[in-house]
């Protein structure tokens, strides 16, 4: 990990803790339960929204979308002070590409390789506040899939989620979705 990435991988984390968090109330005050949470990023993983799926956003007829991620559209709602959540860090991670990755990028550096230095760092981080929410919250967030999903890499999202989460039924049923549908 480069050492821009260790400095604020805790910045990281305490995000994805604090957005989960005010969603994962959010949904349990309206009686739902979440299923899935995804950080869904550009190609060069510099610009990233965090969504959650429950289970009342899926109807019968829609089932075949549950593990669409981009039909997951529970996120922060419009007038929230967003930048407590990911879009503080997401202008962290822009001036990062500008001052240090882009110039890097110039001077002949490998795209595929810097950019996988980006997806390593969304994933650790992931992983790390995914153990923080058991810790606070308990052992049915393991249930919950954590998944990274990055524009021009498909083969992100299943592997993130490999690496991201515990043996579940839920991980299971993304995986075996993932490879029917690749």
């Amino acid at each position: 990990m480069e050492l821009w990435h260790k400095q604020n991988l805790d910045q990281l984390i305490g995000r994805i803790v604090d957005q989960f968090l005010y969603l994962y109330k959010k949904c349990t005050e309206n009686n739902d339960e979440i299923y899935g949470m995804t950080i869904h990023c550009n190609s060069f993983c510099i610009t990233s929204y965090l969504a959650v799926a429950s289970h009342s956003q899926l109807k019968e007829e829609y089932d075949e979308l549950k593990w669409q991620l981009d039909e997951w559209v529970i996120t922060v709602d419009d007038g929230v002070y967003a930048d407590d959540f990911l879009d503080q860090f997401n202008k962290d991670i822009r001036d990062y590409f500008g001052e240090i990755m882009l110039p890097k990028l110039q001077n002949g550096a490998d795209e595929k390789e810097e950019t996988e230095k980006n997806i390593q760092f969304y994933i650790v981080g992931m992983k790390k506040a995914k153990e923080s929410l058991v810790n606070i919250l308990g052992l049915e967030i393991e249930n919950i899939v954590f998944i990274l999903s990055v524009d021009e890499h498909p083969d992100v999202a299943l592997r993130s989620a490999l690496e991201i989460n515990s043996y579940s039924d839920s991980l299971q049923e993304f995986v075996e979705y993932k490879n029917q549908n690749s």
